[in-house]
């Protein structure tokens, strides 16, 4: 389980990013981190990832524990040794190199051929365009397959945890609704998730857990239905005053209406 108990973050030593959050996401879960820009969610991300101190950041108060240890200090590639693995915003694809050669490096800390292999056939079974386009480079895929490929590079790792930052940031939406599918997917695979998100629709459709963040504290917790249905979240985020439940509304509104073979476009 990945405990964050207390966070307190600050950049620059003057400026407070994140007030004493706490949250935990469970070896089976999906967290759903919701907020505005500027909420700390990026920064919550970057604490969990070891990525802080890149960012002339610091946690000044609180813990991180991961499995019971605490790595409130580990750098990056610590965090990733254990099993956390963070899929950035923008998703940050080698331009240059080909599709499978970017999941190679996705594989770089994994010592075991056999392991690295088992690794790149899962990754083509849950996205069988990257097979198809194995040897294309990675700059000349659609912002969708591109998408896929990040996921599919943090995926080679075979992490226990998996970050995903706004990952339907710029995508079309009946691209976005495949985000979702591939999420439960990747769940159901074995690995707990936290999904940071602005797009809430999509992000409660899967969740089994979400937070609400403001001004780097948290605001509002619970089970994903039960936010969903809430006063508060509606009027914030989801656009609706109707008191029923929201949860096949907002999987309707993740889906945009349509069904498309899971990531394929």
């Amino acid at each position: 389980m990945l405990e964050i108990d207390g966070l307190t973050v600050t950049y620059a030593s003057t400026v407070e990013a994140l007030r004493g959050v706490t949250l935990k996401v469970a070896n089976d879960g999906v967290v759903a981190v919701l907020g505005s820009n500027g909420a700390g969610k990026s920064t919550l991300l970057r604490a969990i990832s070891g990525t802080l101190k890149l960012q002339h950041g610091r946690v000044t108060a609180g813990r991180i524990l991961f499995d019971g240890q605490d790595v409130t200090d580990a750098n990056a590639a610590a965090i990733v040794s254990k099993g956390i693995v963070q899929v950035p915003e923008g998703r940050r694809i080698f331009g240059r190199l080909s599709v499978e050669e970017n999941l190679k490096a996705g594989a770089a800390t994994v010592r075991s051929r056999a392991e690295r292999a088992k690794a790149m056939a899962n990754v083509y079974d849950l996205f069988p365009v990257l097979a198809e386009f194995k040897t294309k480079r990675g700059v000349l895929l659609s912002g969708g397959q591109q998408q896929m490929l990040a996921i599919g590079r943090a995926l080679m790792s075979s992490p226990k945890v998996l970050l995903l930052d706004e990952p339907s940031l710029g995508l079309a939406p009946m691209v976005v609704s495949q985000i979702g599918r591939i999420i439960s997917d990747i769940h159901e695979l074995g690995t707990a998730v936290m999904l940071v998100e602005q797009n809430a629709a999509m992000a409660l459709s899967v969740a089994t857990h979400a937070f609400v963040m403001e001004l780097g504290l948290i605001s509002l917790q619970g089970p994903a239905a039960e936010l969903a249905a809430s006063d508060e979240v509606r009027s914030l985020y989801l656009g609706s005053d109707s008191k029923e439940d929201r949860r096949p509304a907002l999987m309707a509104a993740a889906e945009s209406g349509r069904h498309l073979s899971r990531w394929s476009a």
